[in-house]
């Protein structure tokens, strides 16, 4: 363990993997549950077409954005920064799909309860469908971190110095064409996952439901 640390320089790698989790990880919840209100509980021309078109997305694969992306990076001067690894993928489709339908399940009264005490639509999405969702953001979030953490092919194509290296990438170093250490290399792929692990160890009393049970009475 002590070699993979010291071979990989996984002390800055795995600083550099934190801040992208946690930036992704919060972008990913908060952008999706903003774009999921609307198509959820607002009436507006086209919401139907606006959620297909955004579910649509899901069947096209990474491979085939992977060079669009890269010239749009390139383009913007991020190349080689870890802001090239969080905005492109800082809310997906899974994340609108997943909100909106925990959104859909709410009752109205709760929505007309608020509106009656002067809460605009913000203070409505903020502090009643926000706490009331709470399991399926924190579901969101555990698939947003496995997600960013384990993320490889695309901070291998967009990250160049060792310094901006993410974990995935110091990790896949330690398996050159030339010089291959598997004891290191297993040895760092067990530090990868102890993060995750104590994670979703944090995070799993979210993951249950129930907590609307009473939330409305008669």
């Amino acid at each position: 363990f002590e070699g993979a640390w010291n071979e990989a320089q996984l002390g800055r790698a795995l600083l550099n993997s934190v801040i992208v989790t946690v930036v992704q990880t919060l972008l990913n919840v908060l952008l999706a549950a903003m774009a999921a209100y609307p198509l959820a509980r607002m009436r507006f021309r086209g919401r139907g077409t606006v959620f297909v078109l955004v579910l649509a997305t899901i069947m096209v694969p990474e491979q085939v954005i992977l060079v669009p992306l890269f010239r749009t990076v390139v383009g913007l001067g991020l190349y080689d920064t870890l802001a090239a690894v969080v905005l492109p993928f800082s809310v997906t489709a899974f994340g609108i799909y997943l909100c909106r339908q925990a959104f859909l399940a709410l009752p109205m009264e709760l929505e007309e309860a608020a509106t009656l005490d002067g809460a605009g639509p913000f203070r409505t999405w903020w502090s009643v469908m926000l706490p009331l969702t709470a399991p399926t953001l924190a579901t969101l979030a555990v698939f947003s971190v496995i997600g960013a953490w384990s993320n490889l092919l695309w901070p291998l194509v967009v990250l160049q110095s060792r310094e901006s290296f993410t974990l995935p990438v110091a990790l896949n170093q330690l398996l050159g064409v030339f010089a291959t250490n598997q004891r290191f290399a297993y040895a760092g792929a067990v530090l990868a996952v102890l993060p995750v692990v104590a994670f979703y160890a944090l995070a799993s009393r979210w993951l249950k439901g129930g907590m609307l049970g009473g939330a409305v009475k008669g």
